[in-house]
């Protein structure tokens, strides 16, 4: 059996007991309390756009490279109306 087959094993086997466990101790790292993120500063991407929700689960179920899809799609729209 490979590693990461054996590791999902285990991460299946977790009750939610054990997972609240866990989540719990990781409040404990003095680099993820409350003090830390106090002052954290959130950056977002620039290229991040809204497409609606049943556009995207229509290129979704296309194929699996469905953002190269919407990337190509808009480019020849580009490209066709430049000069308009």
């Amino acid at each position: 059996m490979q590693q990461d087959e054996t590791e999902w094993s285990r991460f299946d086997a977790l009750t939610d007991a054990d997972l609240d466990t866990t989540a719990a101790s990781d409040t404990d790292d003095p680099q993820t309390d409350a003090a830390f993120w106090k002052d954290a500063t959130v950056v977002m991407p620039e290229n991040i756009i809204a497409i609606d929700l049943d556009l995207l689960e229509w290129f979704k179920a296309q194929a699996p490279d469905y953002e190269t899809q919407i990337n190509t799609i808009l480019r020849e729209y580009v490209e066709a109306n430049a000069n308009s």
